[in-house]
């Protein structure tokens, strides 16, 4: 029989669809492999005693490490179960060949803490004053002088002695520094500046109490002459803002929910030895678009005195209380959302809008960020409660600290506003919180891989 054979143009065009068809069958099977790998989280937390499932599609599989996680597998991937505190690395494998992806889990204890809501003033150091910014003075022979500028003395300083003296106001670094220019003698000054002691010498210079009237807009008095620095100070001030959380065993607590700043010198403030009181709240300043408004608060000062602190940073002030305040709808404490557990959707924000008394208000989260490490920011927040737009018109300032509470979890904090919306504002996250408190911190160990499950 005669055979025919198609001509090798053909030939080689059906090669060629062959080779096509089998990239993309092989494209289509690598996007699909890099989705269900994408989705696989990088870091998982575990809280101590609480299992998590793990989809896994074939054929991928799962190294385990450490003793202290089991992993169980089940139709479409693996249950992890955290036997001990620790981290644990775990590897996604293709066909138990291919590394593809490293899994870090850590397990962590079961923290609770009692949701926070009450109003406090803070109280900075007494002591010192602080620099915010340097002024020429012109001197006898018409030059002008910057003597604390040039002697190293830098805005966000804070002056603590004066040739010994300790000083915490500015009429006392007035009078300090004009006694010691008329005594001819060299101020010796300590200032902190960034947690550290420094000591700074230098010579007050001598003006005329008329020309610094002028340069700098003082009043004169009866003498013709008196002695400057030529910097510009502030006392330390104090505020009002909102209790996040506390927990019951060491009495750690956090608030505000972000950095407390000097506006002078846009440095963060160092609040070592200061301390939080109790407070009420005598009204609300509505704001309008662009102008956030704010809580009218007062407290009586060291009287009330309810803890310390300890540190200022990102997240808010942490230190520790000496009486416990208490949160009428918590009886005990909650659990601690871990940031993959919180969601979009219904939750309560807890704050004083008249006097001492906390309130429960609806608030939707609308988005979450998903971080891989702590950062601010980490919730979107709209206020929904009719009878808090009513009051407040949103969020205002000394709302910062508020806690949010999902699915009777500790969800986040409330932190910044929206400027151009007041119904809404940021939130960062809590296990970010409790994490920067050093309650989440996971003994780390060398592991190996040893066995697969597939």
């Amino acid at each position: 029989m005669e055979q025919h054979h198609p001509p090798d143009g053909n030939r080689q065009g059906f090669r060629v669809q062959v080779i096509q068809r089998f990239l993309v069958f092989a494209l289509v099977c690598l996007a699909a492999y890099s989705l269900t790998v994408g989705g696989i989280p990088s870091r998982i937390t575990l809280i101590e005693g609480n299992a998590r499932e793990v989809q896994l599609g074939r054929p991928l599989d799962l190294r385990r490490t450490a003793s202290g996680l089991e992993l169980l597998p089940f139709e479409g991937g693996v249950k992890l179960v955290p036997l001990s505190q620790g981290e644990s690395s775990l590897e996604v494998r293709l066909w138990d060949l291919i590394p593809l992806k490293r899994m870090v889990v850590s397990v962590v204890p079961d923290i609770r803490v009692f949701p926070g809501g009450q109003s406090i003033g803070v109280l900075l150091p007494s002591r010192g004053v602080v620099v915010i910014g340097h002024y020429p003075l012109v001197g006898s022979d018409g030059h002008s002088y910057y003597p604390a500028r040039d002697a190293g003395i830098q805005v966000g300083d804070v002056i603590l002695r004066i040739n010994g003296q300790t000083v915490n106001s500015k009429s006392q670094i007035e009078r300090a520094i004009d006694d010691i220019g008329r005594a001819g003698a060299q101020a010796e000054i300590s200032i902190l500046r960034n947690s550290k002691k420094i000591t700074v010498r230098l010579k007050p210079i001598a003006i005329s109490r008329e020309k610094l009237s002028e340069e700098v807009h003082m009043p004169t008095d009866e003498r013709d002459t008196t002695y400057k620095l030529g910097i510009w100070v502030r006392e330390n001030a104090a505020g009002v803002g909102t209790l996040s959380f506390y927990h019951p065993d060491s009495g750690l607590y956090c608030a505000l929910g972000h950095v407390i700043t000097d506006t002078s010198t846009n440095r963060d403030m160092d609040v070592a030895s200061g301390m939080i009181v109790a407070a009420q709240i005598l009204g609300i300043h509505q704001g309008s678009r662009g102008q956030p408004g704010e809580k009218i608060g007062s407290f009586s000062g060291e009287e009330d005195i309810i803890g310390t602190i300890d540190r200022n940073t990102r997240f808010g002030i942490f230190g520790r209380l000496n009486t416990m305040p208490l949160n009428p709808y918590f009886r005990e404490p909650i659990p601690v959302a871990l940031a993959d557990e919180v969601a979009p959707g219904p939750a309560h924000l807890y704050t004083v809008l008249q006097e001492d008394m906390i309130e429960r208000f609806d608030v939707e989260i609308q988005r979450v960020t998903r971080q891989a490490s702590p950062q601010i920011k980490g919730l979107v927040i709209r206020i929904s409660d009719p009878r808090l737009l009513s009051v407040t018109g949103g969020i205002v300032q000394g709302m910062s600290g508020s806690p949010i509470i999902q699915n009777n979890k500790l969800a986040g904090v409330l932190t910044h506003v929206f400027v151009s919306d007041q119904t809404r504002g940021y939130g960062v996250l809590a296990e970010w919180l409790v994490r920067d408190a050093g309650f989440l911190e996971p003994q780390h160990e060398s592991l190996s891989i040893s066995e697969s499950l597939s």
